[in-house]
């Protein structure tokens, strides 16, 4: 039930909580605020302390919040802050001069926000002073204002306004010392060589100044002042942390060499290179390849590591200066073979060289005695011709591969395809002779595993139930412990119980559901009528220490004031404190889970299962449930399964609300910008946005109605849903005519993509889970 007096100890719980300790809870906190002023409805009430910010926004304003007294004014601020509307914020609160008044000033944090989205800076600063005199510095709300104040008051350029903000965080030192960080790394971004020495000083803690060790020189850079730049860098290296030095070496070479000194630059740079790791050693010999001049072996050493960084141009330079070292008269190239095959794949990619990609590939193909290189070799010839489009060359490279190394990877790849083809034409005797074909001659093969089974999959595909039980059944005599042995034990399990063999089939079945935690298992469970249950030991159960307490203190107030670079090393300080022991990191990954880094969190609990195995906190931990809330009363809305919402969303995006993937799908149920806006045109909310996505209301509430737009398109057939709606519908309708659909476990089987056969493998077995972990709450 909500009391109306209530208002503010809801707010702050629902909203500053959220945005000041990153916390995804929505319990209601103690009563200690009242605002009696207050004649919003319950309903709206009831939908802002469920985090439900937009829903309760839409309702206020249907009320006439907008228009009614401060109160409500302010608890229709409050709701559309909540999903970040922060032009409505403005709007609403902007001009009204009761901010300080009402609400013990929530109003001037709120407005500070939106002039801060609006980057109008010193309007935002001057609205966080106002409210830090309203509100304690050193409670959270206090901190993450100074904070914001400092930030906004350097953008708007007034330094000795962020010096005084920055003072007063004196007592908040992990803040103050990463606030003056962040702003420290964008002074030297913008050249400003006195603004990175006045904010360096308020870095006091050793974590934050550390990120600053080339903020100075770089600064200087940024300047154009090259020169003292290098001076600096040259005194780095002799003050700086011993993991820095080669990084400052290799960008002292490079300054060096900028400069016309090139021998100088040269011994530098060669010093940086081989002490260096990573984007510095690329760097190093990025700029060493330029230079020229360089040993047979070192320039080997140069193209390998520019290869493996993806620098195709310099890394293919690089091979040609070594095979141009070959002794005249030799009839073969000096490089090893590896090399030689690495130059002719570069070589492949260049339109203009392709000509001598090809006489290399035929070369190495009439001298190589390796089985590696020779199929490797044949591979990358046969991929530059299906980019050529010469298909009948394409046809008779991969006959070669087959024929002279019948039991490479290569091989493993081009019957696995030509089984493929000849099973979606119906050509069943021609797939499953390919498929056999792998089953004898690359028997460790991850192909060989998958072809026993689509070979299962065909037979029962002829109703030839017999011989596909043999199939699966001897996958398990051959690899009782192969990575495949719960999917050939379920569908042997299957296929004994069709055949009436009831004894055999409960011995498959029951051995799957020895590990439950896996999509067959749920499956042995219902194909034998049981209830899905995890049978595992409870676990012992969190700790929170008191360095852990302070420690998540520190994170919620980081978090709070937008200093990600800061949380990031909190969180890395507490893993590294946390060790071995299970309490505390138990307790970590919980709170990382609560405070909306899920992640983390889960990241957490998989690295626990690696030490200690299964026990249901882990579990629980693995397989999280935040904004359970929001997902059950959305669910209740479209009438769709809670636990089936939190199965889609620990899949696509395991709970972190601002996740963008490779493809531009964003949020908890990844849904794509364009598919948002078109469903927030007919379901809200108005004004969507691409950002609106990363808030999980928003997404939620999107994500919902595709999912009920896809049941309805797929009459509610599972594997065709989710695959629709990972795949895209067009795809789901094409694979929807494959004579499998009318069976959804093989169908599922034989969705040709395997991330979306993994990804509705996975969803299936999360509901499972979820229904057992949260079914009771």
């Amino acid at each position: 039930m909500i009391v109306r007096s209530s208002f503010f100890a809801l707010a702050v719980a629902a909203i500053l909580s959220l945005w000041m300790t990153g916390s995804q809870s929505q319990n209601a906190t103690e009563v200690t605020r009242v605002a009696p002023h207050l004649t919003v409805s319950d309903s709206a009430l009831d939908e802002l302390a469920a985090g439900r910010f937009w829903h309760a926004a839409r309702m206020m304003r249907a009320e006439g919040a907008g228009d009614g007294t401060p109160d409500d004014i302010l608890t229709l601020a409050h709701a559309e802050a909540g999903w970040e509307n922060w032009p409505a914020v403005l709007d609403l609160l902007e001009d009204v001069d009761w901010t300080e008044s009402v609400g013990e000033g929530q109003g001037l944090y709120l407005l500070g926000r939106g002039l801060e989205y609006a980057e109008r800076w010193a309007d935002a600063a001057d609205a966080y002073v106002r409210y830090r005199g309203v509100s304690s510095p050193t409670t959270a709300d206090g901190v993450v204002s100074l904070a914001r104040a400092a930030r906004s008051a350097w953008r708007a350029g007034d330094p000795e306004a962020t010096d005084r903000a920055l003072a007063a965080l004196r007592p908040v030192p992990h803040v103050r010392s990463w606030t003056a960080s962040e702003l420290a790394l964008v002074a030297a971004e913008a050249g400003d060589v006195e603004g990175v020495r006045r904010l360096a000083i308020h870095a006091v803690e050793p974590a934050a100044a550390g990120t600053l060790w080339r903020a100075g020189a770089d600064a200087h850079l940024a300047a154009g002042d090259s020169a003292t730049a290098r001076d600096r860098f040259a005194r780095l290296r002799s003050t700086v942390a011993e993991g820095l030095v080669p990084e400052a070496t290799v960008t002292l070479g490079r300054l060096t060499v900028a400069s016309g000194d090139t021998a100088a630059g040269r011994v530098l740079l060669l010093e940086g290179f081989e002490t260096a790791r990573g984007g510095a050693r690329t760097r190093a010999a990025a700029a060493l390849v330029g230079l020229g001049n360089h040993g047979f072996e070192e320039w080997l050493e140069l193209a390998s590591v520019l290869g493996r960084a993806g620098d195709g141009a310099r890394a293919l330079r690089a091979y040609d200066a070594a095979h141009g070292l070959a002794p005249r008269g030799t009839s073969t190239s000096a490089l090893p073979e590896m090399a030689r095959l690495e130059r002719a794949r570069l070589m492949s990619t260049v339109r203009n060289r392709q000509g001598e990609a090809l006489e290399e590939f035929r070369a190495i193909r009439e001298t190589t005695e390796s089985e590696r290189i020779g199929s490797r070799n044949l591979e990358l010839w046969m991929q530059m011709r299906s980019r050529q489009g010469m298909t009948s060359q394409v046809n008779t490279l991969r006959r070669w591969i087959l024929e002279e190394y019948p039991s490479s990877s290569a091989a493993a790849e081009v019957a696995w395809g030509q089984a493929y083809n000849a099973e979606a034409r119906g050509a069943l005797d021609a797939a499953l002779e390919r498929y056999a074909f792998l089953i004898e001659n690359v028997r460790t093969h991850s192909r060989a595993g998958q072809a026993r089974m689509r070979s299962g999959q065909l037979h029962l595909r002829r109703g030839d139930l017999r011989e596909a039980a043999e199939v699966f059944e001897q996958y398990l005599t051959d690899f009782p412990d192969g990575r495949r042995w719960q999917e050939a034990a379920y569908w042997a399990g299957r296929t004994r119980l069709e055949l009436g063999d009831t004894i055999a089939a409960e011995a498959h079945l029951r051995h799957v559901l020895s590990q439950p935690v896996e999509y067959y298992a749920v499956m042995a469970a219902d194909l034998l009528g049981v209830d899905f249950e995890v049978d595992m030991p409870a676990g012992e159960g969190p700790e929170e220490p008191g360095w852990l307490t302070e420690g998540l203190a520190r994170l919620d107030m980081l978090t709070g004031a937008g200093l990600e670079r800061g949380a990031e090393a909190e969180i890395e300080r507490l893993l590294a404190r946390a060790g071995d022991t299970r309490g505390p990191r138990l307790r970590l990954a919980q709170a990382l889970i609560d405070r909306g880094r899920t992640i983390d969190g889960i990241n957490l609990g998989w690295a626990l299962l690696r030490d200690e195995g299964w026990d249901r906190e882990i579990l629980h931990v693995t397989y999280p449930f935040p904004y359970r809330e929001l997902v059950r009363r959305e669910a209740e809305e479209w009438g769709i399964d809670p636990f089936m919402m939190a199965a889609i969303i620990r899949q696509e995006s395991a709970f972190k609300a601002d996740i963008v993937s490779h493809a531009g799908a964003i949020g908890l149920m990844q849904v794509m910008p364009p598919t948002g806006a078109q469903l927030a045109r007919a379901h809200g909310p108005d004004g969507f946005t691409e950002t609106s996505l990363t808030k999980p209301e928003v997404n939620l509430h999107l994500g919902a109605a595709f999912f009920v737009d896809m049941s309805r398109r797929y009459d509610n057939e599972l594997p065709l849903v989710l695959s629709a709606y990972n795949a895209g519908p067009t795809r789901a309708t094409r694979w929807r005519r494959y004579p499998e659909a009318s069976d959804p476990l093989r169908f599922t089987e034989r969705i040709p993509f395997t991330e979306t056969r993994g990804y509705v493998k996975n969803v299936r077995r999360n509901l499972g889970l979820y229904r057992v972990l949260y079914g009771q709450d």
